[in-house]
C-alpha cells in the first residue's frame, strides 16, 4: 500500500529533522524521531529537538508538553516558515523552560528574533454600517481581527467584507458556506437570510440537541456563551469578547475564544487542544503590553470532562499565573 501525502510529509519532516540535529551535533548515530501534530521531534540526551511545518505558533503547545513529559531540560525548535518563526519565538518567552527557536532555511538553522504585537486593523466605517442589521437579524456583532462579523451563541454565522459594490454581508459560516450560500440564495436580502439562518441555529445550538452542524463548530465558542450568560461562574460582573493575538485561519478555526472580565482574561476551549495555553497566554502577553488589562493572570476555561493532567502541567509552566477553571 502505498504512503499517502500526509505520511510522506511526516516521513519527510522526520528525516530532516534527524538530518539538521546531526549536522548540528555531529551525532550520525540513531536518532530515532517521532511524529509530533505539526511536525516531528526526537531526544538527543537532555534536548528535546522538534522541527515544526503546520501552524507552529500552535504546535509549540504539543512541543512543550513532549518537553515536559520527558523531562527535558532544553527544548530546540525549528521552524520551517519564515514569518511563523518570529512569533514561536516570541511564545516562547511566555514560559518557564529554556527555549531555542530558529527558522530552518534548507538545512541551515538561523537564529530570529521574537516578534512584536501587531495592532488589530480599524474597521472600516462602511462595515460598521450594518451593526445594527446584524443586531436586528438577532445576531451579535462582533469586532475583531479588523473584521466585523455576526455571531450567535458563540458561532459566526456572517461576516462583512468588500465585494465589487462595495461593503456587503455575507451569511454563511466561513468563506466556503458563505460563496455557496450567496450562489444558492441569489437576489435574498442578506439581512432577512441572516434572521432565517439565526433561526435555525437557535433550534441546534442548545444543550442536548442532537448532534449538527451548528452544535458540533465551536464548541469553544458555544462554552464562552454560555460563561457569558453566567459571569458568576468566573467571579465577574461581565463578561466581553475580544481577539486573540493571532488571528485564527478561518471562522471555524479551532482555538481559545478569549473574554475579557474584572480586568483579567479568560480563554475557553473544550476537547484536548494543546495549542490553547499558547494562543492564551499570547493574547495575554499582548493586552498587558498594550495596557488593556492589569490582572497578569490568566484563566483558561474548560468543561470539566476536558480537565485532563497535561492542562495542569503546561499550566505549571508557564511564565504568567494559570488557573484552569471548570465551567459546565
Amino acid at each position: 500500500m502505498s504512503a499517502t501525502a500526509p505520511d510522506r510529509r511526516q516521513q519527510l519532516l522526520r528525516l530532516s529533522l534527524r538530518a539538521v540535529v546531526a549536522d548540528l551535533t555531529g551525532d550520525h548515530g540513531e536518532l530515532v524521531a517521532s511524529d509530533v501534530p505539526g511536525g516531528a521531534w526526537l531526544v538527543r540526551g537532555d534536548t528535546l529537538w522538534c522541527r515544526l511545518d503546520e501552524r507552529p505558533h500552535r504546535a509549540i503547545g504539543s512541543v512543550i508538553a513532549l518537553a515536559l513529559r520527558e523531562g527535558a531540560e532544553r527544548l530546540e525548535i525549528l521552524v520551517g516558515a519564515e514569518d511563523a518563526a518570529p512569533i514561536v519565538a516570541r511564545r516562547a518567552r511566555q514560559w518557564n523552560l529554556t527555549i531555542s527557536v530558529r527558522h530552518l532555511d534548507e538545512r541551515t538553522p538561523v537564529a530570529v528574533e521574537p516578534a512584536a504585537h501587531l495592532s488589530a486593523p480599524t474597521v472600516p466605517e462602511a462595515h460598521l454600517a450594518f451593526t445594527e442589521a446584524i443586531t436586528v437579524a438577532g445576531a451579535e456583532p462582533v469586532v475583531t481581527h479588523g473584521a466585523l462579523t455576526a455571531q450567535f451563541r458563540g458561532l459566526e454565522v456572517a461576516r462583512v467584507i468588500d465585494g465589487d459594490d462595495g461593503a456587503r454581508l455575507e451569511v454563511g459560516v466561513g468563506a466556503n458556506d458563505r460563496e455557496a450560500f450567496r450562489e444558492l440564495h441569489i437576489g435574498e436580502v442578506p439581512e432577512a437570510a441572516l434572521a432565517r439562518v439565526v433561526r435555525a441555529v437557535a433550534e441546534h445550538r442548545v444543550d442536548g440537541a442532537r448532534p449538527h452542524p451548528f452544535n458540533t463548530m465551536s464548541p469553544e465558542g458555544y462554552l464562552a456563551s454560555e460563561l457569558r450568560a453566567n459571569p458568576a461562574a468566573a467571579g465577574v460582573g461581565n463578561l466581553a469578547l475580544t481577539g486573540s493575538a493571532v488571528a485564527p485561519i478561518g471562522a471555524v478555526d479551532a482555538g481559545p475564544v478569549m473574554l475579557i472580565g474584572g480586568g483579567r482574561l479568560f480563554a475557553c476551549t473544550t476537547g484536548v487542544d494543546l495549542g490553547a495555553m499558547p494562543d492564551a497566554l499570547d493574547t495575554l502577553d499582548a493586552m498587558i503590553s498594550s495596557g488593556e488589562i492589569s490582572d497578569p493572570a490568566l484563566t483558561v476555561v474548560v468543561p470539566s470532562r476536558n480537565h485532563i493532567p497535561v492542562l495542569d502541567r503546561l499550566a505549571a509552566a508557564a511564565v504568567a499565573p494559570v488557573q484552569i477553571l471548570e465551567f459546565r
